[in-house]
């Protein structure tokens, strides 16, 4: 049995906290919350504290307990990106005890906005260059349409803001770097503030990558989501080749370098077919339909299949310049 087999053996039998070595524990939660990692060493690490408005800081007792560390014993506090299930418990961590926030430079801004959900109205919204593009000498309907996309982040995004606080990152990351002993690379698509933490041959990751039961392209459902940058970042990964990677959400038992390469070449053959639509099409409703019946059935939420309308004619616009 190789290595990466006995790994995937034991995160099968494992419930919730996975020992992946003696260093890296990985604290597979419940939605809202993202996954929580933990890296013992010089420095204690924890990646994505996750969000639990009622237990706070009691919500990460179990990951604690299993790798053997109280809260005090945590020096660095680092992202993956800026999206609230990932970050909200950071602010209860900080008042426990003075730890080191990090994150992407384009996350930094954000996350230091009060009231937070004004700070992801202000990252997720439509460019209104795209909006005068497709709507040059209506103004109105342009107001509307970004009226409508303010409101769809705000009723998704406002139960995962229920206690949170602004948080001040105290530095950020560069892309490449190896900071304590861990490579650094930067992985936009999602979002373009992603970051993923490689050690070990073990890739941590936010949302680029989703595991569920069944293939599906990347996880492009919000209006920053780029999916050029998301083709970028999964050949990025492929680079890589890590042996095992660790997601932002669901079980990484189910990720292994050949799911990476499905997952790629669904992103891909979504954006050409997507593209292809739009030359096709030459009006809104049209393009809408249509574009609903080419995305996977049972994989996307309604909001994602309203913002990939956006992403793709994004991308379009690219394919003129």
């Amino acid at each position: 049995m190789t290595s990466t087999e006995k790994i995937i053996t034991i995160l099968i039998e494992v419930n919730k906290v996975i020992k992946v070595n003696d260093r890296i524990y990985f604290y597979l939660r419940k939605t809202p919350s993202s996954n929580t990692t933990l890296i013992k060493g010089n420095v204690n690490i924890l990646i994505d504290p996750g969000y639990n408005p009622v237990r706070k800081i009691k919500s990460l007792d179990p990951l604690t307990k299993e790798a053997g560390i109280q809260i005090k014993n945590i020096d660095e506090i680092w992202f993956t990106h800026s999206h609230p299930d990932h970050t909200g418990l950071s602010y209860y961590l900080i008042q426990e005890k003075e730890m080191k926030i990090v994150c992407h430079p384009s996350a930094k801004d954000f996350i230091k906005i009060e009231p937070p959900i004004r700070g992801l109205l202000e990252k997720e919204k439509i460019d209104e260059k795209i909006l005068k593009r497709l709507y040059p000498a209506n103004p109105e309907k342009r107001k509307k349409i970004d009226a409508l996309v303010r409101w769809i982040v705000k009723f998704y995004g406002s139960s995962l803001y229920i206690g949170s606080h602004a948080i001040k990152a105290d530095d950020c990351f560069s892309d490449g770097e190896l900071r304590n002993g861990i490579k650094v690379f930067f992985l936009p698509g999602h979002t373009n503030d992603e970051v993923g933490f490689s050690l070990e041959n073990i890739l941590i990751t936010g949302d680029l990558i989703a595991t569920f039961s069944f293939l599906r392209p990347a996880v492009l459902n919000v209006p920053s989501s780029d999916i050029d940058d998301a083709i970028s970042s999964l050949e990025k990964i492929l680079k890589i080749s890590p042996d095992l990677i660790l997601p932002g959400h669901g079980n990484c038992s189910k990720i292994d370098i050949n799911l990476v390469k499905e997952i790629h070449t669904q992103t891909v053959n979504l954006r050409e077919r997507g593209i292809s639509l739009i030359n096709t099409t030459h009006s809104f409703i049209p393009y809408f339909l249509n574009l609903q019946k080419i995305l996977p059935l049972f994989t996307l939420r309604i909001q994602e299949r309203l913002a990939l309308l956006y992403i793709i004619y994004k991308s379009y616009i690219k394919t003129e310049n």
